[in-house]
């Protein structure tokens, strides 16, 4: 058969928004519930510019059931008047190509987060509808699209009535054609990211109607300092009083709020135009690089470390238990790609290296922060001797005779994998199961080549909060950090536990528990725990939930696992099987060894979820929401999400 040539006809031209529907994944991230979010987003972003503009007070965002979703501000509104070269309404423009706004060159805005012009017309091109009314000129104009194309042209409704201001509100639904079938708003989700951007323009307000008709309202006065103070509200705070500090360098605005704990995580958060840079960038490498010199200086000021001996705190020194925030505002931002996750501005770098070198030092020099500037060096220097002592466990580890593979400290419950040095630990994995029952199945069923089994008892620690050592004084929480390779030594009065990436043990952990409410609690309570004690594992991809199924469905050829009651449905339809060909299990010490080496330890049958985490301020608030100890937005998150949970593999 002559193969089909190649040719010009063979070349396709996308116009208008049609590049943005054909891939979505390259405007928004996706077709998920984060992509769809970002729909919102842009929207809000859109209006956030007005009051960075000094031109909106306040900001509505409104959910209903239905999934329309509708964002009116207070600003100007969108210019209506024909563009003298596109001979086209603007706001038209505005909403149906891509790369037009007020934020190039000398356009509207001085500062935008909406930097390539594209939210506007993304969000009408990934939407069923969408339709947007401007008080402006002391006029209302509306105009409506669907699936990014006018309905017709701008439309001058009507007069403004007195008291009506000026402003803009758009409302719009995604595109079900679009977006997958389980990505929904989470009114939790969006209170988070407006009560986060509230902490980013001082006197800003923003209100928010859920479809349960509550409306909540988030307004900051104190900017970032209020937002790092709430982060560590179930943190243990090294020291009182939040470090805020604002003002402005090379032109460029800065405001910088931080707070030490006890925990060991690192939290510093980055914004520039009040998008939240997700994977940070230059901005907060330049904060990074200013605490690490000053507070070097500091404590050689102090007399408590000796420079002229070589004795200097380090970036992991300074991070260690750090929540912060840094945010900038620059005419001409510069983000690796339309979801701006990263700020590449290098005079970023500089000036908040700068700017924080100067005012961090005045604020630790200034005798009314006398108490705390003690507390945060008390908190680095701890850091530091930490830091130290981990690097003499490691060494000794390192040039101990026995291998760390046949370590007679491993815990005892721990079945461990064979001894052979061929299989190297990148290859093994460690089975957290729940019991001994589940243990024991569990340790039929695996490959004892490569495949570890720990069984823990029952519901662990809840460690969000913790202080390291404190948690690890837990034996259950103990025995997973020694059974993955690491290891614990008193240093002074503190308890220090290391677990290094060449002391692991393992190339993946797997949480193993039931597929039913109590298996789903300690699956979070180890998520919890990795998160707050292990997060290098997280982000590394070596965590992973493995999905034991509910049902065993008997065929005429085989069997068929499934994992929920639909399934089950759709399965005896499809199969035309009933009931009785159904085998349910009540939790992995009841399955059979060969029923569980298919659906968790076989890799060519089993359903692993890798878990990851991808936005860390995302992940923390996550965390916070599931584990912490306020139970009313949980009860709330989990009443709003039961519908639409659903596990994706």
């Amino acid at each position: 058969m002559a193969e089909k040539r190649y040719s010009a006809a063979d070349i396709r031209v996308l116009e208008g928004l049609e590049p943005v529907r054909v891939r979505p994944g390259m405007y928004v991230g996706g077709t998920n519930a984060r992509a769809l979010h970002h729909l919102l987003w842009e929207v809000v972003d859109n209006a956030v510019d007005e009051a960075l503009a000094g031109r909106c007070s306040t900001i509505r965002v409104e959910l209903t059931d239905d999934e329309v979703v509708t964002v009116t501000d207070d600003g100007r509104g969108i210019p209506v008047d024909v563009h003298p070269e596109q001979k086209v309404s603007a706001l038209e423009l505005v909403f149906t190509k891509l790369h037009a706004g007020g934020k190039f060159g000398d356009g509207g805005y001085k500062v935008s987060g909406g930097l390539h012009g594209v939210g506007a017309s993304v969000t009408n091109a990934l939407s069923d509808w969408l339709e947007v009314e401007v008080r402006r000129d002391k006029r209302l104009w509306t105009q409506r699209y669907r699936r990014g194309v006018p309905d017709g042209p701008v439309q001058d409704v009507r007069a403004l009535e007195k008291g009506e201001g000026t402003g803009t509100r758009v409302r719009f639904t995604p595109d079900r054609t679009i977006f997958d079938k389980n990505a929904h708003f989470s009114p939790t989700t969006v209170q988070q990211r407006l009560r986060e951007k509230s902490f980013l323009v001082r006197g800003l307000t923003f209100e928010l109607v859920g479809p349960d008709g509550v409306e909540h309202v988030y307004r900051s006065e104190e900017g970032l300092a209020d937002y790092v103070r709430e982060l560590n509200e179930s943190r243990d705070p090294a020291h009182p009083t939040v470090v805020s500090v604002s003002g402005e360098s090379g032109g460029i605005p800065i405001e910088i709020a931080l707070q030490w704990t006890n925990a060991a995580e690192d939290r510093v958060y980055g914004f520039c135009n009040v998008v939240n840079t997700v994977d940070g960038g230059a901005h907060v490498s330049g904060l990074r690089r200013a605490l690490t010199r000053v507070l070097n200086q500091a404590a050689h000021d102090a007399g408590r470390l000796k420079k002229d001996k070589g004795e200097s705190l380090d970036a992991k020194d300074v991070a260690d238990g750090l929540t912060g925030a840094v945010s900038v505002m620059l005419e001409d931002p510069q983000f690796e790609g339309q979801t701006k996750g990263r700020l590449n501005n290098q005079e970023a770098q500089t000036a908040v290296a700068a700017f924080a070198g100067q005012a961090l030092a005045d604020w630790l020099a200034d005798k009314a922060h006398a108490d705390d500037a003690k507390r945060i060096l008390d908190r680095v220097l701890l850091a530091r001797d930490v830091r130290l002592a981990k690097a003499k466990i490691s060494k000794k580890l390192r040039n101990a005779a026995t291998s760390i593979m046949s370590d007679s400290n491993l815990p005892g419950k721990l079945a461990d994998t064979i001894d052979n040095p061929a299989i190297p630990a990148a290859e093994r994995e460690l089975f957290i199961v729940e019991g001994d029952s589940a243990g024991g199945s569990a340790k039929q069923a695996r490959d004892n080549a490569t495949q570890a089994i720990l069984p823990i008892r029952g519901k662990i620690l809840n460690v969000l909060g913790a202080k390291n050592g404190k948690a690890f004084d837990n034996a259950e929480v103990d025995s997973i950090l020694v059974a993955l390779g690491g290891r614990k030594d008193v240093i002074g009065s503190a308890l220090v536990a290391t677990l290094e990436e060449d002391q692991l043990r393992y190339g993946k952990v797997v949480i193993t528990a039931d597929a039913d409410a109590d298996g789903a609690h300690i699956a979070n309570l180890l998520l919890t725990l990795f998160h707050e004690l292990f997060p290098a594992l997280l982000q590394g991809g070596r965590v992973f939930i493995a999905r034991p199924p509910l049902f065993r469905v008997a065929l005429k050829d085989g069997a068929l696992y499934v994992h929920t009651e639909d399934e089950l449905k759709a399965a005896l339809k499809a199969h035309k099987r009933t009931g009785d060909h159904v085998t349910r299990f009540k939790g992995l010490g009841e399955m059979n060894a060969e029923h569980l080496r298919e659906t968790v330890f076989d890799p060519a049958t089993r359903r692993l979820l890798q878990v990851s985490m991808e936005d860390a301020a995302e992940a923390a608030n996550t965390v916070e929401l599931v584990m912490g100890s306020n139970p009313a937005p949980r009860r709330a998150w989990l009443e709003e999400s039961a519908g639409d949970a659903e596990v994706l593999v």
